[in-house]
């Protein structure tokens, strides 16, 4: 018992250390549109994104037009593709950073609409604005996620310019939602804690406050095996958050699939925790109460 609180207290020193190291890299980049003078609204998308990514917290972030004209050169030469190994070694050589995912993106339609008193009066503008952004694998070009994203004003503002890019703004929250769908939070299971009749009742993983684990969370437990170099992902349990200890770790009741889960912990199978998006009174993404 003193050997595995000991082997758990420098899991946690670790993975202080290491925190940043272990997230991977998003890099962001261009939002096209085909629209006359829409490119000040495509750079608002972008921001958007960047914004929603940064605040999500999961990854590192790289905004491709903070990059030197090397870097920007070559992200956009590879664009949705997987990239060569000749332009990841010009990353190297130019000190570029190198991007394990790419966001691209497009503006597909935005409109002001006039809001009028009820003598017919225009009193101002609703924004509304629909784009579509997508995250690819730099490595090996396959795609991760899509999300299409509507967004409108809530109140109508004085000028057109300024309804559209309220709406831009007011995608954010939307954006984020998706990113959470695209990479959901993930976890290792680092020990079972208690078992009974050759089931697991209870177990600590790898995920605390710092990536916004909450006390009555639920995750499925998945089993991952390897046909022919495809990944069977399978749901083999389900367990809940019982006490959040610190930023990196949770004990968790085992909810359903104990001996399973047991077995496969044991036999050292390849099986991990995935969060279960939150589903509240307003709907999935809002908090639940346990």
């Amino acid at each position: 018992m003193k050997k595995l609180s000991v082997l758990l207290t420098l899991m946690m020193i670790v993975s202080i250390l290491f925190a940043q190291e272990k997230k991977e890299v998003v890099l962001v980049g261009d939002i096209k549109c085909s629209f006359k003078n829409s490119e000040q609204y495509a750079k608002n998308v972008h921001d958007v994104i960047v914004q929603a990514f940064v605040e999500k917290g999961l990854h590192e972030v790289i905004d491709i037009n903070t990059l030197s004209a090397v870097g920007q050169e070559i992200y956009r030469q590879s664009g949705e593709a997987a990239m060569n190994e000749a332009n990841w070694k010009r990353l190297q050589e130019a000190g570029v950073k190198g991007a394990d995912w790419v966001v691209t993106g497009t503006l597909s339609n935005y409109d002001a609409v006039p809001v009028k008193n009820d003598k017919g009066q225009v009193t101002g503008y609703g924004g509304k604005l629909n784009f579509v952004f997508k995250v690819t694998n730099l490595k090996d070009g396959t795609q991760k996620g899509m999300a299409d994203i509507a967004c409108s004003t809530f109140l109508s503002e004085k000028t057109k310019d300024a309804a559209i890019m309220k709406a831009v703004k007011n995608a954010k929250d939307k954006v984020i939602k998706k990113i959470k769908g695209i990479f959901p939070i993930t976890a290792e299971i680092v020990e079972i804690t208690a078992e009974k009749k050759g089931a697991a009742r209870s177990l600590l993983i790898e995920a605390g406050s710092a990536l916004g684990v909450q006390e009555g969370d639920q995750f499925k437990i998945c089993e991952e095996k390897e046909f022919r170099g495809k990944k069977l992902i399978k749901e083999i349990g389900r367990i809940k958050v019982v006490e959040v200890q610190g930023d990196d770790f949770a004990e968790c009741k085992v909810m359903k699939g104990g001996d399973k889960i047991l077995a496969d912990f044991n036999g050292e199978l390849k099986i991990y925790a995935e969060l279960i998006e939150r589903e509240g009174p307003f709907g999935k993404g809002f908090p639940v109460k346990m």
